[in-house]
């Protein structure tokens, strides 16, 4: 593992893990805003750390495993909160990587899926995967027909009359956007009762 990155940058990292290490009460800290199994990962992380450490003195682990730690200090959402094996199921690995790397590659696609569900149209679709599915599809088919409707008759007025027709490209973009959200919330609905079954 190789990183690219200046002396002063992995001292003020080596030396902000020292401090924050010093005292063994951070890391419990830490742990009690965890559930069990960030907890778990975060155990497996410094196991698989520990294990390559004897094997090599390889600084730049040692810097992604300092960086990785007090991220979670900073942050404890980006502890990746699901089983592991789990993970690793959904995950495909280049080179056969150890299990430190393997780990480093899930806190990386925790962190994305993290990122992403804070944009604006994934928390809508979230918030509407909680309703019956009996009221999410009459959505959903409804406005993917207005926004159709809307497009075609836009498209109409412009080849007819030679001019465009707002009200029409309006309610198409707003349909759409609301197409890609009812979708995701029917998408997210389906996954989760498939989980439970």
């Amino acid at each position: 593992m190789k990183v690219i990155v200046s002396e002063k940058t992995r001292e003020i990292i080596n030396n902000e893990y020292t401090r924050f290490m010093a005292d063994p009460n951070n890391l419990a800290r830490l742990k009690m805003k965890l559930t069990l199994e960030q907890r778990n990962f975060i155990d497996s992380l410094q196991e698989a750390y520990n294990k390559q450490a004897d094997k090599t003195k390889d600084a730049d682990r040692l810097l992604i495993f300092q960086e990785a730690i007090l991220a979670f200090n900073a942050r404890p959402e980006l502890v990746p909160n699901a089983p592991i094996d789990l993970m690793k199921q959904n995950v495909t690995f280049k080179d056969s990587p150890d299990d430190f790397e393997q780990l480093i590659v899930l806190i990386k696609v925790w962190k994305n899926s993290v990122e992403r569900s804070k944009r604006p149209v994934n928390r809508l679709a979230v918030s509407l995967a909680k309703w019956l599915k009996l009221a999410l599809y009459p959505m959903f088919v409804g406005t993917l027909t207005a926004t159709f409707t809307s497009i075609l008759n836009a498209l109409t007025t412009y080849y007819i009359y030679g001019q465009a027709d707002i009200n029409n490209i309006l309610i198409a973009v707003v349909g759409l956007y609301a197409s890609i959200i009812l979708g995701k919330g029917i998408y997210l609905r389906l996954l989760v009762s498939g989980k439970t079954k």
